[in-house]
């Protein structure tokens, strides 16, 4: 039996045989497409805010200049000052933070959090089924509802921040919210998080190479203490004009020692002082180029877009079925 492959021409005419059919299919995309964009969809407004690292980590700072200080003696390096500001900003503790806060809104008379205005702790018909579906797998003594819902708004949060990282540093982040007040709002809460994150984080690290230092200067005062009373006792056992070359040997350790340490001391007074200088000075870390702003235009969903989308599949999903169909009459015609 000879097999013929579909040429154009065939397909133009199946369509034109079955095109109620397919108009049919094609109008219930549309109607539901229509329906899903218009009715069910949600609609979300876009803001954004632009970062980009302000460029003073340089090695001149406390943190680099004397990190190795820490390692010569025993100690763990100083963190680097260097931040991902995506990894901050995909953070659990940032979107918490978002997530518990009070906004300002128009859907409810007073400021509430992200919880209630999404209305995740309002348990519907079908969250109960889920809920009592669930608890077959998983003990009640286990179940924490304010853990449950404030993971599901995290979840929805995650779906509505986006951060672009540009080849040249610049990092875009776009949030999407209901309602563009609110957009702009929880978009310039990420960016003054980030700036007193890192700033925070830098002051912590400084101010432990402070106390770091601090700490060795006291031990290296108390070694320059005791190194300055064996010299002067010795000194005093063993006067200059009484000296033997055994004693001049002993006398020149003792005054290098005193030497030694005091260097140590006088380096580590100084260093203290960088420290407390870089402790309490002010860092330009990250630059906000772009604060975020209401956005009165609709940025979700595309309708146009999904309308066309939606029906162009219901389309090629009609033509394709009767093509299929057509095959199968005709290899039952021919089997017979």
């Amino acid at each position: 039996m000879n097999k013929e492959n579909l040429n154009i021409a065939q397909i133009i005419n199946i369509i034109n045989l079955n095109k109620n059919s397919i108009l049919k299919v094609t109008s219930i995309f549309f109607l539901l497409s229509f329906i899903y964009s218009f009715i069910i969809a949600t609609e979300y407004y876009e803001s954004s805010i632009s970062l980009y690292a302000a460029g003073e980590l340089d090695d001149n700072n406390i943190l680099a200049q004397y990190g190795s200080l820490a390692e010569n003696f025993g100690f763990s390096a100083v963190p680097s000052s260097n931040y991902y500001i995506p990894d901050i900003i995909e953070s659990r503790s940032l979107k918490k933070e978002i997530v518990l806060k009070k906004w300002n809104n128009s859907k409810f008379d007073t400021s509430v959090n992200l919880i209630e205005y999404w209305g995740i702790n309002e348990t519907s018909f079908i969250g109960s089924f889920f809920s009592y579906f669930k608890s077959f797998f998983i003990s009640e003594k286990f179940q924490d509802s304010n853990i449950s819902d404030l993971n599901a708004a995290i979840q929805n949060l995650n779906q509505l921040i986006h951060v672009d990282e540009q080849n040249s540093g610049l990092i875009i982040v776009k949030v999407y919210m209901q309602e563009p007040g609110l957009a702009s709002d929880l978009a310039n809460y990420i960016s003054k998080y980030v700036v007193a994150f890192i700033n925070n984080q830098q002051k912590v690290y400084a101010d432990k190479s402070k106390d770091f230092i601090l700490e060795r200067m006291n031990i290296a005062k108390n070694d320059l203490h005791q190194s300055e009373e064996k010299l002067t006792e010795f000194r005093k056992k063993n006067p200059l004009v009484l000296d033997t070359p055994d004693l001049q040997l002993i006398r020149a350790r003792l005054i290098r020692n005193v030497e030694v340490n005091q260097q140590v001391f006088i380096t580590l007074r100084e260093q203290l002082e960088i420290a407390k200088i870089e402790s309490s000075k002010e860092r330009l870390l990250i630059n906000i180029l772009d604060g975020a702003e209401p956005n009165p235009e609709k940025s979700k969903p595309q309708r146009l877009l999904l309308i066309i989308i939606l029906t162009l599949c219901g389309l090629f999903i009609s033509i394709f079925y009767q093509i299929i169909e057509f095959n199968f009459k005709k290899i039952n015609s021919n089997s017979i």
